[in-house]
């Protein structure tokens, strides 16, 4: 099982987003490309809402870890789990063999 990482345009390029490092975040690979270009996504309530943006949010004012699991706790935090698939089964087996 590998952990690869690079580095993620918070807001793409292709959104107006800059390579600024303001605007890059250290991300692993899945989530990475999972994300792609998007920015924000739709929650279980029909809510658009934006990504988490760990430059400027809080992490625990989004989730909170729950047996390996990452749980939302905001519409920024579902959007964001539903699309970076965090809870997908080998995600939660990298955390658990991570910790």
């Amino acid at each position: 099982m590998g952990f690869s990482a690079e580095i993620d345009h918070i807001i793409a390029l292709k959104h107006r987003g800059s390579g600024e490092v303001s605007n890059l975040a250290f991300s692993c690979s899945i989530c990475n490309g999972n994300k792609g270009s998007d920015i924000a996504s739709f929650t279980r309530s029909n809510e658009l809402s934006r990504f988490y943006n760990p430059r400027t949010d809080v992490w625990s004012e989004h989730f909170r870890l729950d047996n390996f699991r990452i749980e939302p706790l905001t519409p920024i935090g579902e959007a964001t789990e539903f699309i970076f698939r965090f809870n997908d089964d080998d995600r939660i087996e990298e955390r658990f063999v991570l910790f």
